[in-house]
């Protein structure tokens, strides 16, 4: 049997370049967010250490979930660059040929829906509101679903998994904006009917809202743009850039979810005593029905009031 020609020298040095350079930095960035996640972790162990079982249970698993994606990057770049050193073919085959590889996006799909879950919950006691949570919910396990069909079609060999791969992000990006448009949406109009020092807390709330949701947003968007932009034909800087961006995204989730929590605290001293002195009896004493429901979900009762004063 004839052992087919090799690619013309340029191709292979732009395989070798935006593809395994890609696979390369990608995990870099990766381990770089991780190192940021286990320092936001160790930061709430220190400042939550009586926090509620609920959120303790969340940070644990995701502490657990976000090592083992780093360790399995590390697992890529040892087959890449140690177990196919002396094999470039190999090497460039990895996605169509290596499990670790194949299975990489179900992995990110996975950790950035366990987040997108929490997050979920966090509108619904902000808003109850099950028309919009339903739809940012069926987005997000469209999402999953998709990530996980294109697995599938990787391991069949078959080109529709490009076409799931942008489904995947174009469906968790829209998840996304509908997601965080709906909290900062619900969290302004509780605003202004709350009482001063209840408003000031929830204004502070919707700013980090928006700062802890941009970064993710930005990769997903890029993630989205440079894919469908991609040439299947020939690699180029939008491979490497769609590697990166990818790989980046569950952590950013996850940095966003981290960040969002070990707010608590610092939310609920500055905003404590505001209007104390200004607020009259007559305000103190006024029925605080409007204020019920941004103070009766639970990442802004139990955990806001009680958690944040250990």
């Amino acid at each position: 049997m004839a052992t087919p020609p090799s690619p013309p020298p340029a191709v292979i040095r732009s395989l070798t370049t935006f593809f395994l350079g890609g696979w390369d930095l990608s995990i870099c960035a990766d381990l770089i967010l991780q190192g940021i996640i286990f320092a936001q972790i160790a930061h709430y162990t220190t400042l939550y250490g009586k926090d509620v079982l609920t959120v303790q249970a969340f940070v644990a698993v995701l502490l657990v979930i976000t090592t083992l994606k780093s360790a399995h990057g590390l697992a890529i770049l040892w087959i890449q660059n140690v177990e196919h050193f002396m094999d470039l073919n190999a090497a460039l085959s990895m996605f169509t040929n290596s499990w670790p590889t194949q299975v990489n996006l179900a992995l990110i799909a996975l950790i950035s829906f366990y987040v997108q879950v929490f997050f979920c919950r966090r509108l619904w006691g902000i808003s109850k509101n099950v028309y919009i949570l339903g739809l940012v919910v069926a987005l997000f396990v469209f999402a999953l679903v998709a990530a996980i069909v294109s697995c599938v079609f990787t391991f069949a060999g078959q080109v529709k998994n490009v076409t799931w791969i942008e489904i995947y992000t174009a469906t968790g990006l829209a998840g996304d904006v509908l997601l965080s448009g709906s909290t900062i949406y619900f969290l302004l109009c509780h605003s202004k009917h709350a009482l001063p020092e209840t408003a000031g807390m929830l204004n502070s709330i919707t700013k980090l809202t928006f700062q802890s949701a941009a970064p993710a947003a930005v990769c997903a968007l890029i993630t989205l743009v440079v894919t469908v932009a991609w040439d299947r034909t020939t690699p180029n800087a939008y491979v490497m850039l769609s590697l990166i961006t990818n790989n980046m995204l569950p952590k950013l989730y996850a940095i966003s979810a981290m960040w969002t929590i070990n707010s608590r605290r610092s939310i609920r001293q500055a905003h404590s005593s505001t209007g104390q002195d200004s607020t009259t009896a007559t305000s103190n004493t006024r029925h605080t029905t409007q204020t019920a429901i941004e103070l009766s979900a639970p990442w802004l009762s139990s955990d806001w009031g009680t958690a944040s004063h250990v």
